[in-house]
């Protein structure tokens, strides 16, 4: 017959194991909490830099006392990023305190297993006294009537022993939890109070936004005429630009579809279709044409900035940049037409099937026929001495002669 105690027997059936499954899942909960965390952070981190950058803009057009189209596109821009570093701000609170909710859970829950193993250890504590009470553990095991009740009672030491360790373990590593959410939830206090100021301090600054363009807005009414006449002026030259582009990508189509002919006689690979498939799996990781800029013109349709029944369609995006800033090829390519319109010189680069346009250059530093590599500087952006703007205009076209929305392509900084 087996010597086993009840007492210790009953301890036994706790199954530690238990504890140490809920504590890894925790921590998994804990982890991926802190992954969103991580997340927000970095949203906000990108989402500052961009007012940053807005603000240093608009301080190098405001030299111009009057209010300009640029002025109020980069104030909306910069108005936008801010709602959006609020929104953020909010979400951060709210992951904070959905955090602080369930660590305030996994306490609670800690401490009814810390309070069962404070008693499943005094009771192994009592067991112990017993024992010794009636004899001490040598004199226990010489007593035994024959070599395996020795053995029997050897092992039943040895599992009192191994019980007491075990329970001593549970109990430290469970107040080593608690002490753990304690103090991540009085550091997750104290992040929201910081994160709460801040938002503070961003709304102050966009209702100084929001006035700042209405002001500009007002002022800018009463040049309607004007603005409108400048509207038309910029259309026609989109629209001289746009058939000029679509005949080139034709003609360059054309010769494509022949030296694709030309590889499949030959039996090889056509140098344009696989240029155009590594173009087309970078879709959102080109990197950005200028170092640094903010998009101040959204591709297709939008209401114009200060003349609410006027529509304008943009072929691609114009990106707000620093004064003396260059543009950069987005991707490995052949430069295919190079146009110059004073100041508004423009480029063409072939990659493959697809093709980028970069425009409002007031110098070029590349030719027709030239080969370019992925963010290789094409050209110096103009900067109008009038309002101090500097704007590159950026446009992705397909084979069918269509435009693609480039926000969609380019990564951010």
């Amino acid at each position: 017959m087996k010597f086993r105690n009840p007492e210790t027997q009953k301890l036994r059936s706790s199954k530690p194991q238990k504890f140490w499954i809920l504590l890894f899942l925790l921590i998994l909960a804990i982890s991926a909490n802190c992954q969103s965390v991580e997340s927000l952070e970095k949203k906000i981190k990108s989402i500052q830099k961009d007012i940053k950058l807005a603000e240093k803009l608009l301080k190098e057009t405001s030299k111009n006392k009057e209010a300009t189209i640029n002025q109020v596109s980069l104030l909306q821009t910069q108005i936008n990023q801010r709602e959006a570093l609020i929104k953020t701000y909010q979400s951060q609170v709210n992951t904070l305190n959905k955090e602080i909710q369930k660590n305030k859970n996994g306490i609670t829950a800690a401490k009814k297993d810390l309070a069962l193993f404070q008693q499943e250890y005094a009771n192994l504590l009592v067991i112990a006294y017993r024992n010794k009470g009636k004899t001490n553990n040598l004199l226990f095991i010489f007593s035994s009537e024959d070599f395996n009740q020795a053995m029997r009672r050897m092992r039943y030491l040895q599992e009192l022993n191994d019980l007491v360790k075990v329970k001593i373990e549970e109990i430290k590593a469970t107040q080593d939890k608690i002490n753990r959410q304690l103090n991540k939830n009085e550091a997750n206090k104290r992040e929201i109070e910081k994160v709460l100021a801040k938002e503070k301090e961003e709304k102050a600054s966009l209702m100084k936004d929001r006035d700042k363009l209405n002001k500009d807005i007002a002022s800018l009414k009463k040049k309607e005429s004007q603005i409108q006449k400048d509207i038309k002026n910029k259309e026609n030259e989109t629209k001289k630009l746009k058939k000029e582009i679509e005949k080139i990508i034709a003609e360059e189509i054309r010769k494509a579809k022949e030296r694709e002919e030309l590889a499949k006689k030959n039996n090889t690979n056509s140098v344009d279709y696989n240029l155009s498939n590594s173009f087309a799996q970078n879709k959102g990781k080109l990197p950005y044409p200028v170092e640094q800029g903010i998009i101040t013109g959204r591709y297709g349709l939008t209401p114009h900035p200060t003349q609410p029944k006027v529509t304008v369609n943009n072929n691609g995006v114009d990106i707000s940049t620093t004064r003396g800033a260059k543009a950069r090829s987005v991707f490995e390519g052949e430069v295919c037409f190079v146009t110059s319109q004073g100041n508004n010189n423009a480029i063409l680069i072939r990659h493959g099937l697809y093709f980028t346009l970069y425009s409002n250059l007031e110098k070029v530093f590349v030719k027709t026929g030239d080969k370019v590599a992925t963010g290789q500087e094409i050209g110096r952006i103009h900067t109008n001495v009038s309002d101090g703007k500097t704007i590159l205009h950026f446009e992705i076209w397909q084979e069918n002669r269509t435009t693609v929305n480039p926000a969609l392509w380019i990564k951010k900084n």
